[in-house]
């Protein structure tokens, strides 16, 4: 199972360095600058883990900083969650501190 989550998690590196279209469905709109960009200035291959990892509640809530639709993501529609995605979220976090212990 960790096994298929690491392949899982590098092939989508994969698709973010050799920025393929159909990357995600959300992304259509967006300029290609705003989705492949490496945020944080971290590689692409793996560098979007922590910075995704980094983002909190609020910020999913209210819109991610720089995914927005025009003026290379400064400007427009921003990338954001809906409140039951972030449960959802919580739910998993709280299902793996459980796992931990």
């Amino acid at each position: 199972g960790s096994a298929l989550g690491l392949l899982s998690l590098f092939g989508f590196g994969v698709a973010v360095v050799h920025q393929h279209s159909y990357i995600a469905p959300r992304c259509a709109a967006r300029p290609k600058q705003v989705v492949y960009n490496p945020q944080g200035g971290r590689a692409p291959l793996l560098g979007w883990i922590p910075w995704v990892l980094s983002l909190n509640y609020d910020t999913l809530l209210k819109g991610v900083p720089g995914t927005g639709t025009r003026q290379g993501g400064q400007a427009g529609s921003l990338l954001k969650c809906n409140l039951d995605a972030i449960v959802l979220l919580r739910f998993h976090a709280l299902g793996l501190k459980i796992s931990g212990l």
